[in-house]
């Protein structure tokens, strides 16, 4: 398992590109009551420093927390992710590696020994310790533009030793979930997922999870209920991210989780709140320009370089419906008839790939993982 926890850190690591080192890395700071999946005891009130990188196909974090009672111990955790993919048009098959190591530490045996930030020194209840969890899910799914499905199924094993309590389990899991996009800022994903461990009863977890984004932020809620008899509790969380500045937003989030059928955690809720900072440099949005428009009908353009093959637009203006571009020289070019307004849309290669190159004015995140251009018709 360590050797695993390895690999995918290592393959995380391989999949940045020179411009996400750059620009994807941030330091964060959060307070609250922090959960980690991989601690059987239940929420500790903490203050944690971290490093992130996110993007749509790698994960990284590395985090470190200070309980802020005395009596509880210092932890540290690492995290990575990493989905590899093969696509064929819209459809998509891969595997997703997910890797995760936790390791508490009593103050009393620390050569700092850490005091709580809030409270005197107290007598420790030792729960030295480590845990270590790993995943691969074999993955397949269809990626249309207003719809999504994947399904995944495949095994994940959870080895802990805390104190003198020692666990050992692998899991078969499976998942599967469907993603709806009426809008380019808003997805709604209902979701079934199913955890078989070795013998014991089937648990399975049916619920949805809502998410909105702008360019000032993002919103996102989940509820979900448990199928046995046994986990009578509503799981659910939600959280909100606020862009203060370009290089810095605030995080806060709140979960309330029912037993976990793969770590074996108890029910609980936790919560927390913190801000966000880009170490590199935001990236630089172009501002929209005006589209060309006479007569109640806009031009589009995009270079020839951007798409060698004739490639589809889709935006607010045709239902994110593609439709094919038409070469005018050195130019792909597209007319529609539309009202004055401000319009998103993004363009479709001859694979079925979404893009949006980023010389085109307007380019944006779309909250999603993707980008999206802003047109302005006047």
């Amino acid at each position: 398992m360590r050797a695993a926890i390895v690999l995918t850190c290592v393959a995380c690591l391989a999949g940045l590109s020179g411009e996400a080192r750059a620009q994807e890395w941030h330091l964060t700071t959060e307070a609250g009551r922090i959960r980690s999946a991989l601690d059987p005891a239940t929420a500790t009130p903490s203050i944690s420093l971290g490093l992130r990188f996110e993007d749509l196909m790698t994960g990284l974090r590395l985090t470190a927390g200070v309980p802020t009672r005395s009596d509880e111990a210092l932890w540290g955790s690492i995290a990575a992710g990493r989905r590899l993919t093969l696509r064929g048009g819209k459809f998509v098959a891969g595997v997703d590696l997910l890797a995760n190591a936790f390791g508490l530490f009593d103050r009393s045996s620390s050569p700092l020994n850490v005091p709580g930030p809030l409270d005197p020194p107290a007598p420790q209840v030792e729960r030295n310790g480590h845990a270590l969890a790993g995943q691969a899910l074999p993955m397949v799914g269809y990626e249309g533009l207003r719809v999504q499905v994947r399904a995944r199924a495949g095994i994940s094993r959870y080895a802990s030793r805390i104190a003198s309590q020692t666990r050992d389990r692998t899991v078969r899991l499976a998942d599967l979930q469907l993603t709806w996009m009426p809008t380019s800022s808003v997805a709604l994903s209902p979701m079934i997922q199913r955890f078989q461990p070795g013998g014991e009863s089937v648990a399975t977890l049916i619920g949805a999870t809502v998410l909105t984004a702008t360019s000032s932020g993002s919103l996102w809620a989940m509820a979900g209920r448990w199928s046995a008899e046994s986990i009578s509790d509503l799981q659910w969380s939600a959280g909100a991210r606020w862009r203060l500045h370009a290089n810095v937003s605030l995080d806060a989030a709140a979960r309330r989780s029912a037993f976990d059928p793969l770590h074996l955690q108890p029910a609980q809720t936790s919560w927390s709140a913190g801000l966000s900072l880009l170490l590199g440099k935001a990236r630089v949005i172009s501002p929209p320009v005006p589209a060309a428009y006479t007569g109640g009908r806009a031009l589009i353009r995009l270079p020839v370089s951007a798409s060698k093959s004739a490639p589809s637009i889709a935006g607010d203006f045709n239902g994110w419906t593609p439709a094919p571009m038409q070469r005018d020289g050195n130019q792909w070019t597209y007319t529609v008839a539309i009202a004055p307004g401000v319009y998103h849309y993004a363009f479709v290669s001859s694979a079925g790939e979404w893009f949006v190159p980023a010389s085109v004015a307007g380019r944006k995140d779309d909250g999603m993982g993707g980008h999206v251009a802003v047109l302005v018709v006047r």
